[in-house]
């Protein structure tokens, strides 16, 4: 029998920090529709956090990079009014949801590191994501 030692949040009684990772994509908003139907408390203190991964940037999805600091700049704006629209979407589903939350867009490194740092940060009691485009036999093993 292995044991992991895990922080627990604090709590107070009905109240409890929620992450769901939102990047967009279907899976993410099928995530909130689970949330929003099956989990969703009266108290819960509701975070979604959207991550603008800037790698695509320095590489432009390709085998070389850009060695244009004005090029590198230009694409980081892009990527960030991308994030910002990103975030706009899922504020109307929210809206649409009757979900009260705040929306923290977050710029820099790997979403899912980026991710579980800031639930950290926040003592989040759990965290919600989309499936990451998993197969149908995986998304029905692992939800």
């Amino acid at each position: 029998l292995t044991t992991i030692n895990c922080r627990r949040p604090k709590m107070t009684e009905g109240n409890r920090v929620v992450v769901i990772a939102m990047d967009g994509s279907a899976d993410a908003n099928k995530a909130l529709d689970f949330y929003s139907t099956n989990l969703q408390r009266e108290n819960d203190d509701i975070v979604i956090l959207h991550c603008v991964h800037h790698r695509s940037v320095y590489t432009y999805e390709s085998i070389w990079a850009p060695t244009d600091p004005g090029a590198i700049s230009i694409a980081f704006e892009e990527e960030s009014r991308k994030g910002n629209e990103v975030c706009k979407a899922i504020e109307q589903k929210l809206k649409d949801h009757n979900v009260t939350a705040r929306v923290i867009k977050l710029e820099g490194g790997d979403p899912g590191h980026t991710v579980v740092h800031k639930a950290n940060d926040l003592n989040a009691a759990m965290i919600i994501m989309g499936s990451r485009g998993l197969g149908t036999i995986r998304r029905t093993l692992l939800g």
